[in-house]
């Protein structure tokens, strides 16, 4: 496949069209650090992905540790953990990466976690040319998926049910091509979220949204527009409907 063949394509798809499969795996797993940096974080993932119980826990939980740029003291990291360019991430004491998570963080951006914060099975943290930051105590559901090219940061104590999706951005119509998926990627600023707020399951809060500390998103909402502290909001867009402690 050529980009003259199939010229609709997506920046990711352009590179993944003209690059070498090896050099762009290692830019993935590593970011800017040479082959020696691939091969240790091979070897360290490789056996850490197939330790089954308490000895893969323990494997994972002090072993994965020296790929992370910082990490605090006793980690929990589950079976199937996936994180890319690790040496960009930062992580507090006693953080909590369940079976299956996926932290993907892109070349030229960077993941902070807060101690003693949770992020649970199957859910996705991916910054792609966005920085994402996680206060303490976050407590993430399963299956959520936060991914961002602007930015996204949540404050401490935030809860975030199963299947959310926060900082979705949209794609820019493109006159050249016709098409959405060779237009650039619309940023508007990234996302916040307000300490101790509570964000509903499958709730999506766009990019450019604010929300205020102590704030409900229900769930199924689509949240557009900022959200004031301690305001209630639900629906598809979501709307007021009242206040914490009413």
């Amino acid at each position: 496949m050529n980009e003259e063949s199939v010229p609709l394509l997506t920046e990711q798809q352009k590179r993944v069209s003209r690059e070498g499969a090896l050099s762009l795996y290692r830019e993935v797993a590593v970011g800017d650090q040479g082959w020696a940096a691939l091969l240790w974080y091979e070897c360290i993932t490789g056996v850490g992905s197939i330790l089954p119980g308490l000895a893969g826990l323990g494997f994972r939980s002090m072993a994965y540790r020296a790929l992370f740029g910082e990490c605090g003291a006793r980690p929990y990291v589950g079976r199937g953990v996936v994180i890319r360019n690790p040496s960009a991430m930062c992580l507090g004491r006693k953080v909590l990466l369940d079976d299956d998570v996926i932290l993907d963080c892109r070349k030229g951006s960077t993941i902070e976690i807060g101690e003693h914060s949770c992020i649970g099975r199957s859910s996705i943290i991916a910054a792609k040319g966005g920085d994402v930051r996680l206060g303490a105590g976050v407590n993430i559901g399963t299956h959520a998926r936060i991914a961002t090219q602007s930015g996204v940061t949540i404050g401490a104590g935030v809860l975030i049910a199963a299947y959310a999706y926060i900082g979705p951005s949209n794609h820019e119509w493109d006159d050249a091509t016709q098409s959405f998926i060779a237009g650039t990627m619309e940023n508007r600023g990234g996302v916040v979220i307000g300490e101790r707020a509570w964000i509903g399951a499958r709730a999506t809060i766009l990019d450019g949204v604010s929300i205020g500390e102590g704030a409900v998103v229900g769930a199924h909402s689509l949240v557009r527009e900022d959200v004031p502290a301690k305001t209630v909001v639900a629906g598809c867009p979501a709307r007021v409907i009242g206040k914490v402690g009413e």
